[in-house]
């Protein structure tokens, strides 16, 4: 019975604090929204993620950005790959050639993240 006790009391502190964790973020500290980019954001030029729609053929990506030299097509997941462009027309010319092809669900820059140093 002491054992019960004890063990309910830790489940209740352990409850208190996700809780409190979870909700002591100010407005200044959460996460930026996923749409649109910051120009702090460092891309790394020619290479995008491309997203196909589900059932597409990984051929979308040489139809759709063909035109502008495709260096390399990596897949990195299911869906996803990293296309490394030989001339990168940017991101919003990018953006603009995935919206007019069915095949593709997402464009986005590749960017580079760096560690804190910490």
């Amino acid at each position: 019975m002491r054992c019960l006790r004890g063990c309910a009391a830790l489940l209740v502190a352990m409850a208190g604090l996700v809780t409190g964790g979870a909700c002591s973020q100010t407005p200044a500290q959460q996460a930026p929204a996923a749409t649109g980019w910051s120009s702090s954001q460092a891309r790394i030029p020619g290479e995008y993620l491309v997203t196909l729609a589900a059932g597409a053929e990984a051929k979308a990506i040489a139809d759709t950005f063909g035109r502008f030299g495709i260096r390399g097509t990596r897949q990195l997941g299911r869906d996803t790959f990293l296309v490394t462009l030989t001339e990168d027309p940017g991101p919003a010319a990018m953006e603009e050639l995935g919206r007019k092809n069915e095949a593709v669900r997402s464009v986005q820059p590749n960017f580079a993240y760096r560690g804190t140093g910490r």
